[in-house]
């Protein structure tokens, strides 16, 4: 019987995360909080019900199927069942690299006796269009250490052209035209003269939570599954205030994004440091009815795209607008010199 409640409560839960991101965060927080483990509680449903079945249960793993099935298409997003696609004509491709690069430092070798592996991996992975966040300027050292000469001037060379002022932590690198239309705060819009049409581009990196390290342990508690319950019992106080707040700093910010979308025509990219992750209401309210999602549609399994602190999410995203453009894949990069791990996308152009 208290394997059942137990039970019972998780297929509830899972239910919550999935739905979660529909309600507006400033009025109710903690759906959104539990839409964090969506990935979680959905797998950890699956093997529940998968459990219940071996063991005769019928009518509890019924239910935990029934739960999956209600949830599939907020589930399938965060964890998607896709695979990566071939273009149909190589030569209309083009590859956006995304990433926080944490002002080029390096949370491995702080010394950084490597060199600076961040900005040596953006060189390396030679994307055609780079959005960087946490970036002032690339060239003041006083920020961005160890970029020795050659680098920096193989950066330029293979990037003639950039947009973005030391006003704002966003930078783009482009191999095309690029031009600054304007920017907000946490969001820039630039215009960039691809080879086949114009493209519109929002660089954003919205606002974070700003946790201490005690409470992020017990934000750890809310994805672990096992203490998920005991996790949202402790976030009360100054974690409840911070994670309405930041939620909420979010919604009001992805909204103005969603406004600036909806006046944009043709071809246009969202990507960068969402703070959120898939089916969150930020996530829904940019991605709206005319964004499809990179990842979720050339990919299999949930993303992890932050590595710090045990906070295990998916916090950047690549929505675009697919009538335009065809994901071909999306892939993550491995490097842990930043909190955050680079996103390489490959795009096909196909708007006329």
């Amino acid at each position: 019987m208290i394997l059942r409640i137990i039970s019972f409560i998780l297929f509830i839960l899972t239910l919550l995360s999935a739905f979660g991101g529909r309600i507006n965060p400033t009025y109710v927080m903690l759906p959104s909080a539990l839409t964090l483990a969506l990935p979680y509680l959905a797998i950890a449903t699956a093997v529940v019900s998968l459990a219940w079945f071996c063991a005769g249960r019928w009518i509890t793993a019924a239910i935990g199927v029934a739960v999956l099935v209600a949830a599939w298409k907020p589930v399938s997003t965060a964890i998607p069942l896709h695979f990566q696609s071939e273009p149909t004509h190589k030569e209309r491709t083009f590859k956006l690299l995304t990433y926080n690069i944490l002002h080029g430092w390096d949370q491995e070798d702080p010394e950084m006796k490597a060199g600076n592996r961040s900005f040596q991996y953006v060189l390396d992975a030679d994307a055609d269009l780079v959005g960087l966040q946490e970036l002032v300027d690339i060239n003041d050292t006083g920020e961005v250490p160890r970029q020795e000469g050659t680098l920096r001037d193989s950066l330029l060379r293979k990037y003639p052209y950039r947009a973005g002022t030391t006003a704002c932590d966003l930078k783009v690198l482009s191999k095309y035209p690029v031009k600054l239309i304007k920017e907000y705060p946490t969001f820039s819009h630039y215009e960039v003269k691809m080879p086949w049409g114009k493209l519109n581009w929002i660089n954003t990196h919205l606002s974070s939570f700003n946790l201490t390290d005690e409470e992020r342990k017990v934000m750890k508690e809310v994805v672990s599954v096992k203490d998920t319950e005991a996790g949202l019992k402790e976030m009360k106080g100054s974690i409840r205030g911070k994670l309405k707040d930041g939620f909420s700093r979010r919604a009001e910010r992805a909204a103005a994004i969603r406004e600036l979308a909806d006046r944009i025509s043709g071809p246009l990219v969202v990507s960068g440091d969402f703070n959120d992750v898939p089916e969150s209401y930020a996530y829904r309210t940019i991605r709206g009815n005319d964004l499809g999602d990179a990842y979720a549609e050339t990919s299999f399994g949930p993303l992890i795209t932050y590595n710090r602190h045990g906070f295990l999410f998916h916090l950047d995203q690549i929505l675009y607008r697919d009538k335009f453009m065809k994901a071909l894949k999306v892939e993550k990069g491995s490097l842990k010199s930043s909190d955050h791990y680079p996103l390489l996308s490959e795009f096909e152009w196909i708007a006329k």
